[in-house]
């Protein structure tokens, strides 16, 4: 099982992200508990060798 970080504009935002979605222009995220956010941005990098996404907006 691969889990990620998500950083926006840097800062720690949620932990264990199972699902990333590009919706115009929103990313949503969603964990492994299946709470989810939504961010207005653009993915910037996706890390899987350190499990981090980064996301800027």
């Amino acid at each position: 099982m691969c889990s990620c970080n998500l950083y926006f504009n840097g800062e720690l935002v949620m932990e264990d992200v199972m699902i990333v979605e590009k919706k115009e222009d929103k990313v949503i995220a969603i964990d492994l508990f299946g709470d989810k956010k939504e961010f207005v941005g653009e993915i910037k990098k996706i890390d899987l060798n350190e499990n981090k996404i980064f996301i800027e907006g």
